[in-house]
């Protein structure tokens, strides 16, 4: 999402410079790639002084990337200060206003005029916490990708729980095509729609080369009511899913719920390069 330039504001230069640095880590991926599948094709080993730097290189940048979403963050939790603020001060003279008005001081006009600076502001401050949410779910899907291809992979069923990730691989064959009944359920059972971060694949997953096109992020913690209520009904149906508890170290709190495969596979020059941490049935790659 690009924001405004000013005070406290999220730059577009901010994120030219984050969009330069995802652009580097790609180019390290794909030299990387074609180096190795040279040295395949040629029968020699490889040596490990010539693939040592590219490795550290493609780490450093990695975290570069990350560290410059963080700043990007720290920038629009200042704005979102701004801006409650505002919206403060505007819902006190709304209610001044409201006064006046009811006393016959100032005209209808003059109060609907301050009522829609109040709206405006309200969705502001909405739109912020919207963007430090999803800002915070990236860092935290970014920062845990190692860490989760590290763990066992999962049979059809399996279930693996830690003070850091949920994981179930339901046998279930998921598709976004689904989702309306989740949000069905969710909707029934707490009067309120399901809080969707991403539906699918996003320019921010395009830019970490993450395979998000059958997936969907849920902004709920995992260890609150809705949270619990959501994995139980997503166990009962069989939807794989992961849950993130936002204990990672050097991550936003970045607490939700993945569901549908993981979206560990990268995607490398429109194709798909297939490492997993839950892999599914080859029937389901």
């Amino acid at each position: 999402m690009l924001r405004g330039s000013g005070e406290g504001r999220v730059t577009f230069l901010d994120y030219i410079a984050v969009a330069t640095l995802f652009s580097m880590v790609l180019i390290y991926s794909q030299a990387g790639g074609a180096q190795e599948t040279q040295k395949r094709s040629s029968g020699r080993p490889s040596l490990p002084r010539q693939v040592a730097p590219a490795d550290a290189e493609l780490a450093r940048l990695r975290a570069d990337v990350i560290e410059k979403m963080k700043e990007s963050r720290g920038s629009a939790e200042r704005l979102l200060a701004l801006h409650e603020e505002e919206k403060k001060k505007l819902a006190d003279d709304y209610e001044r206003r409201k006064d006046l008005y009811n006393q016959g001081l100032i005209s209808r006009a003059e109060l609907n005029q301050t009522e829609r600076a109040m709206a405006t502001a309200i969705v502001r401050v909405e739109e912020d916490k919207r963007w430090i949410a999803e800002s915070d779910i990236t860092i935290t899907e970014a920062t845990a990708r190692d860490a989760l291809l590290d763990l066992p992979a999962l049979g059809v069923g399996g279930y693996s729980e830690s003070a850091t990730f949920i994981r179930f691989n339901g046998g279930t064959s998921w598709s976004l095509a689904e989702a309306p009944k989740i949000e069905t359920f969710f909707l029934q059972t707490f009067g309120h729609a399901l809080p969707v971060s991403a539906f699918g694949q996003t320019a921010t997953h395009d830019r970490l080369q993450f395979d998000h096109r059958n997936a969907m992020d849920i902004a709920l913690h995992p260890d609150s009511k809705e949270g619990r209520s959501l994995l139980e009904y997503l166990r009962q149906a069989g939807i794989p899913f992961i849950a993130f508890r936002g204990a990672l170290a050097g991550a936003a709190t970045g607490a939700h719920i993945h569901i549908g495969n993981p979206s560990l596979r990268t995607t490398i020059a429109g194709g798909i390069s297939h490492v997993d941490c839950c892999k599914r049935g080859a029937s389901h790659e």
